[in-house]
């Protein structure tokens, strides 16, 4: 049994873009701004005990008072090497350089970074204005300027730069990839940057917010929650929280994607719920492929099971 609407429903589903007038104008200033900071990057190489790979953690800054650490993993082969820049899930962090071995094996770079603010070694030097509930999701959430994932998403964007600068990488073979939140910045980040090759976003989060705070629950959806919070202590406010979010979500960053996409969808998720994802994968103009999981929610399992189909899909468009 499906938890959301019948496979037939979610192929057809485009609800209508909610964009502000100044969307473009807005995300163009804000790219500029980004690019015309300087990255300050900082490597340090790390004694890592598989010694058949280049090991550094580096350090660059991100967007208006971050700074932005991460694993750049090297094979030992030639360069230069195509690359697979990271992103991870909400609240977690870059995880061990074990779990990219895989792709060092099959002789791609990576670039795994820590969010800022989150459960990693990224800082987060801004102040955002109140209110805000527990959590992420709600910092700065009455001011586009102001709201955390603006600042998130401008970091993925100087990842990119990093890469750029560095000889042995070949930015023009550049996959964005990553689960959940992982996946939600890999579109946004192709919506707002034209130089990856290929994503993959995987049950990606950060779509359709309406739909996804109409269905959220305390337990099973804690993060899209967190709006619902926000909006019981100010719910006169909440149209005014919808402007801001308008600007973040992938449903009206969408048609802005020219990479090669391929998203996931587990049907029986119910923390990005299947019909968030369709809304998103349905206004993408771009090549694109969406592999569905009919059994599987928003576990481990899911990630585990997934991890072939990323792995085969590097190997075919990479």
């Amino acid at each position: 049994m499906l938890v959301d609407m019948s496979y037939e429903e979610l192929l057809n589903y485009l609800p209508v873009q909610y964009k502000e007038k100044d969307f473009d104008g807005f995300w163009k200033e804000t790219v500029e701004n980004a690019n015309a900071e300087p990255l300050n990057e900082q490597i340090e190489r790390i004694d890592y005990i598989v010694k058949e790979i280049e090991a550094f953690k580096v350090y660059f800054d991100g967007f208006s008072a971050g700074r932005i650490c991460g694993y750049y993993l090297l094979p030992k082969t030639k360069p230069p090497f195509p690359v697979i820049l990271y992103f991870h899930g909400y609240g977690d962090n870059k995880q061990k350089i074990n779990y990219y071995l895989k792709w060092l094996l099959m002789g791609y770079a990576v670039l795994a970074i820590d969010i800022r603010g989150q459960n990693g070694e990224s800082f987060d030097g801004r102040t955002y204005p109140p209110p805000s509930a527990v959590g992420l999701m709600t910092k700065g959430i009455f001011s586009k300027f102001d709201y955390y994932y603006r600042f998130v998403y401008m970091d993925c964007i100087k990842a990119i730069n990093f890469l750029e600068k560095r000889d042995e990488i070949d930015i023009k073979r550049l996959c964005l990839t990553g689960l959940s939140q992982g996946g939600g910045l890999s579109l946004a980040t192709a919506a707002l940057d034209s130089r990856p090759k290929l994503v993959i976003a995987e049950v990606p989060y950060l779509c359709h917010y309406k739909r996804a705070v109409e269905w959220a629950e305390e337990f099973s959806n804690i993060t899209y929650f967190e709006f619902q919070s926000i909006i019981k202590k100010f719910p006169d406010r909440e149209k005014e929280m919808f402007r801001t979010l308008s600007y973040f979500d992938n449903l009206n960053l969408a048609d802005r994607i020219k990479s090669h996409t391929i998203v996931s969808c587990a049907m029986k998720d119910l923390c990005t719920p299947p019909s968030t994802i369709f809304a998103v994968y349905n206004h993408i103009a771009a090549k694109k492929e969406m592999i569905t999981m009919p059994y599987y929610g928003h576990s481990w399992e899911t990630f585990i099971n997934f991890e072939e189909k990323r792995l085969e899909n590097i190997k075919k468009y990479l």
